[in-house]
């Protein structure tokens, strides 16, 4: 396999998991991409859009966006952080932790789904594998 194909290979899984997975997080209104988002707000309450941008590498614009419209469905709440008044800290509402376990459940259900018939040993290969790439 020649490394374009390899490189559009990953791209197909990428966009065939976040298709799925979109799709499936539709009835929460949680689709094109939010998920992944608030998914990140719960398991780190408190930090900043900087640092959620640095999580999952998306830009400026974009992340604005996805959290306008967390805020608008009640997902997210923002509050001035009591050390430097310029950044705002990203935090959970109660519905957010209601849909929790639901939306993680989904990802994790997707990903057990594609992983599942890989070994422990492959899985770590993988893993280091896509390291090197992302670098």
């Amino acid at each position: 396999m020649t490394d374009i194909e390899l490189f559009r290979l990953i791209g197909t899984i990428s966009r065939t998991a976040t298709r799925e997975v979109n799709q499936a997080v539709k009835q929460y209104d949680l689709d094109n991409n939010l998920f992944l988002y608030l998914l990140r707000i719960l398991e780190k309450p408190g930090l900043t859009q900087f640092e959620l941008i640095q999580l999952v590498q998306v830009d400026k614009t974009t992340m604005s966006r996805a959290l306008k419209k967390l805020l608008d469905r009640g997902y997210i709440r923002k509050e001035t952080d009591p050390q430097n008044k310029n950044f705002k800290r990203l935090f959970p509402t109660e519905e957010a932790v209601a849909v929790r376990e639901r939306v993680a459940g989904v990802e994790k259900e997707y990903v057990r789904g594609q992983l599942g018939n890989l070994s422990e040993e492959q899985k770590e290969v993988l893993g280091q594998i896509l390291e090197l790439i992302v670098k």
